[in-house]
């Protein structure tokens, strides 16, 4: 098993290589975009710098996420990767209103320029290849937890996956407006396919959006089944019944749950905690298990699902 420290560094990689190549790709598209006269060149620009705000963002989760936890801060910075998630997810919204807000200026106001159809093109491509290369990274860098176990993608680095992809998605619209500008001479094509390219980004990104949000909100995670984990807990041997199951996010990657278990008599409590906490964490990837043992007769009841 790799140390802490390896896994850290395994972790910052593609964030780092990512905020790298599109931090410059960013720049040098921005001044194409103007050399150009292109909407969809300056929109795949700002849809690429707000990645690489998401990614800094994101970045900046992975690494709280090797912090200690402290007196006040118990479970420690790991949620920091949701807040981060919640970032990314307002900054894409942000990109696709700033899509289409440019686009219906153009159409609307269009200026007096000629856009340059083998320009937007050539840097589109350019782009295709550097967004599809870090999304590889993204889609290839799960590595173990803590625990030494291996979850589902971590939110971050699947909302980064999407992000890039989305881009590389853009740029191919953007080498077909560009195209298309070369070969008929319809500038208007420009803002047309930035908008088309604005719509693709925002259903594609609805699902991490609403999972970021569902996770921002306390909500069960997505690969969390709470009905079967009522049922797991309610059916196990020597539990009569239960109540105050509660299960919510501890961080992109981890959650957490408490239940109230009334256990009948001549039960081996501590043999019962330990089957349920294992079954727990197994079958439902549960990392942090709470679990309150008491007879019938308590009844404090705050919350039952």
């Amino acid at each position: 098993m790799k140390k802490p420290m390896e896994q850290l560094k395994m972790k910052q990689m593609p964030y780092l290589i990512g905020i790298s190549l599109n931090m410059i790709f960013v720049l040098s598209e921005l001044v194409f975009a103007k050399l150009a006269h292109s909407t969809a060149l300056f929109a795949d620009a700002f849809h690429n710098l707000s990645d690489v705000l998401a990614l800094m963002i994101a970045w900046l989760a992975v690494v709280v996420f090797g912090l200690q936890a402290t007196k006040r801060h118990t479970y420690g910075w790991h949620n920091m990767s949701i807040l981060a998630s919640v970032f990314n997810t307002i900054l894409l919204i942000f990109a696709v209103i700033t899509i289409f807000y440019e686009s219906i200026r153009n159409l609307i106001l269009p200026e007096n320029t000629v856009t340059t159809g083998w320009l937007v093109m050539v840097v589109a491509a350019v782009g295709i290849v550097i967004n599809f290369a870090t999304a590889m990274l993204f889609k290839a860098s799960g590595v173990p937890d803590e625990h030494g176990h291996h979850h589902e993608q971590d939110l971050n680095a699947k909302t980064a996956y999407i992000h890039l992809l989305a881009d590389a998605g853009v740029s191919v619209g953007v080498i077909i407006a560009g195209l298309l500008i070369q070969v008929t001479g319809w500038h208007v094509i420009d803002p047309i396919v930035s908008m088309i390219i604005g719509v693709i980004i925002a259903v594609t990104s609805w699902p991490v959006m609403k999972s970021t949000f569902n996770l921002a909100l306390n909500g069960v995670p997505d690969n969390v089944n709470e009905s079967d984990v009522l049922r797991y807990l309610s059916t196990h041997e020597g539990v009569e019944q239960l109540h105050d199951l509660h299960i919510w996010p501890l961080s992109t990657t981890e959650a957490a749950m408490t239940v109230h278990l009334s256990v009948k008599k001549n039960v081996d409590e501590q043999e019962l905690l330990a089957n349920i906490s294992s079954g727990l964490r197994e079958k439902y990837d549960i990392s942090h298990v709470t679990i309150q043992i008491e007879t019938n007769e308590f009844d404090q009841s705050c919350n039952v699902i």
